[in-house]
């Protein structure tokens, strides 16, 4: 707490002030204030206990991070005994960023906390404090849910590590998936084909899809190599048609290609497709698809802003394989 910890006030006093130095709607200061209140008045007491409620939801979440750590811990032992594959190791700096950024983000908000009632000698300060106290809760929130699921990842990490069964299972799925994604786009190619003044934004949708597919054909394959050369050390059988059903899907996604050559093709796309290609020309697999993600979510940012020659802020739209 605050050294200089404001006298107990009237709320409505304290609403009037802000309201006055910020030009603030009053009901939403006094909404942000309601956690300092006792009984209409912004106390000491309430301030401090907000401030122990949001150190105790902080620690929650810094336990959730230390839990996740050893579980990427106990996976990363588990990878040590693993093949020298690149399937392997990408998954693994995968976790490995994922935890470097919770622990960053922990840091961060408590560097927030101690900072965010360190001047409380005025009303203003009091109302950002408030302000600031309950971002700081969403974000450690956020951080208890992040890191509970990086921990169950984490597992399911372990647990494939440990089973070729689940190995090839998890591979067929994502066969599964492309198929899925390689029927949509050939059902959706053909439909702008057939019209007669087809929607510019779905055939760049569309033609991003075929780009996307591409590549994740290309991390099938690497994904499907590394497996079977793990299962032939380990002597176990591997999915037979797994190969054959990846060629299936180049081939549907091959349909889909030319689709920007079309002489109705909107050439405001060009530089958005052109740097999306770029982008995934950089990429190898096996794939962190995290990466792919942001320029998927780059590129169709055209969708959301009048400059679709890609001048204008991201999307918030991401793809998943």
């Amino acid at each position: 707490m605050s050294e200089t910890a404001p006298a107990e006030t009237p709320l409505d006093e304290l609403v009037d002030a802000v309201a006055d130095r910020t030009d603030e709607d009053p009901e939403s200061v006094r909404r942000w204030l309601d956690p300092f209140t006792d009984d209409e008045r912004v106390t000491p007491a309430a301030i401090e206990a907000t401030v122990t409620d949001v150190s105790q939801v902080l620690a929650t979440a810094e336990t959730r991070v230390d839990l996740a750590t050893r579980a990427y811990e106990s996976a990363s032992d588990a990878a040590a005994d693993a093949p020298d594959l690149d399937v392997v190791a990408v998954r693994r700096r995968g976790f490995e960023d994922r935890i470097a950024d919770l622990r960053a983000d922990v840091e961060t908000l408590g560097e927030e906390l101690g900072a965010a009632t360190a001047d409380l000698d005025s009303p203003v300060e009091v109302y950002r404090a408030a302000v600031d106290l309950h971002e700081i809760t969403t974000d450690a929130n956020r951080i208890v849910r992040v890191a509970h699921d990086l921990e169950t990842d984490l597992e399911a990490f372990e647990a494939w590590l440990g089973s070729a069964n689940r190995r090839h299972d998890a591979l067929l799925d994502d066969v599964d998936a492309a198929e899925e994604s390689a029927a949509s786009v050939a059902e959706t190619v053909e439909a702008i084909r057939a019209a007669d003044d087809p929607d510019p934004e779905r055939r760049f949708d569309a033609t991003v899809q075929t780009r996307v597919l591409d590549l994740a054909v290309a991390d099938l394959r690497a994904e499907a190599a590394d497996l079977r050369t793990w299962a032939d050390r380990e002597g176990l059988s591997f999915p037979d048609d797994v190969e054959e059903r990846i060629d299936a899907v180049e081939d549907e996604a091959a349909s889909a290609e030319t689709l920007g050559d079309d002489p109705n093709w909107d050439d405001r796309f060009d530089r958005r497709l052109e740097t999306l290609e770029r982008e995934l020309s950089a990429v190898d697999p096996p794939v962190a698809w995290s990466r792919v993600d942001e320029a998927i979510a780059e590129a169709r940012s055209a969708f959301s802003t009048d400059d679709p020659d890609g001048d204008g802020d991201p999307g918030e739209e991401t793809v998943d394989r």
